[in-house]
């Protein structure tokens, strides 16, 4: 009996370090989770809100490609966005897993942009976003607050474009979601923007149209209707009514946004 009795004990003890372990184990990963997100947070909400972009969708972003600031191409290079070239020519050599078209996961060495510190980073994400590749400036536009109607839709616009994971969009959202990143978006006032859009084409649709015109949905109620990129039946007015110039207009048109440029070659110290 006396030995049952010690066999239990050392049972109970043992369940209680495990359960002890797991719990410490769970309150490091949160502290690291949460000081990552508040390390972040102020940089991404100016940056993107420079840049009209979503920063919710950029947090998640640094979440997702540099796992909390713990990958080694974080760590190595300061790039917390899976950024591939160089920058001022200076670089790293990594292993990575990509897709191909059909899917198929494999690994492969690529290079990769080593910044000086995760500023710099941010930025360079923002202006790739903003100025696409060289030969599509617009490549990315579905990530602007001034294209995407949600911070739902500019992520779904990423997984066609940033990466060649299909799911990655979804992983974003998620992201988004588990973390409450949407209150960054408030903060930045992103989220104003679909409403400041939706009263442009309205104004311009009344000066075109001679008369009145239909209502633009508002931002508040934008999650209620069908978004461009989950192919919902929202009404897509192309750019060229937001244009002053009548020309412009006439002709279908209109220019790249060259007023959210930011100099590549920067670099803002700590």
């Amino acid at each position: 009996m006396h030995q049952k009795n010690i066999f239990v004990k050392v049972i109970a003890c043992f369940v209680a370090v495990i359960s002890f372990t797991f719990l410490n184990a769970g309150q490091v990963n949160a502290s690291v989770e949460t000081d990552f997100i508040n390390h972040l947070r102020a940089p991404v909400v100016k940056v993107s809100r420079q840049n009209h972009l979503y920063p919710s969708v950029m947090m998640a972003q640094a979440i997702v490609e540099s796992d909390f600031g713990q990958s080694g191409l974080s760590v190595q290079a300061n790039n917390y966005f899976g950024v591939k070239g160089s920058y001022d020519g200076q670089y790293v050599n990594m292993s990575t897993g990509e897709y191909s078209s059909k899917g198929k996961h494999y690994v492969t060495v690529a290079q990769f942009k080593k910044y000086p510190n995760v500023l710099a980073s941010i930025k360079d994400n923002a202006y790739l976003l903003r100025h696409g590749t060289l030969t599509d400036p617009d490549y990315y536009s579905g990530t602007w607050t001034t294209t995407a109607i949600t911070a739902t839709d500019a992520a779904m616009a990423l997984s066609s474009t940033y990466a060649t994971d299909m799911a990655y969009g979804n992983k974003l959202n998620a992201v988004i979601t588990k973390y409450h990143l949407d209150k960054l978006d408030e903060q930045s006032g992103a989220a104003s923007d679909s409403g400041d859009i939706n009263s442009q084409i309205e104004r311009q649709l009344k000066k075109q149209l001679g008369g009145t015109a239909t209502k633009v949905q508002p931002k508040s109620e934008a999650k209620n209707i069908l978004s461009k990129i989950t192919n919902i039946n929202q009404p897509i007015v192309k750019n060229f009514v937001f244009s002053k110039d009548p020309k412009v207009s006439q002709a279908g048109s209109l220019d790249s946004d060259n007023d959210f440029n930011l100099p590549i070659r920067t670099i803002i110290k700590k």
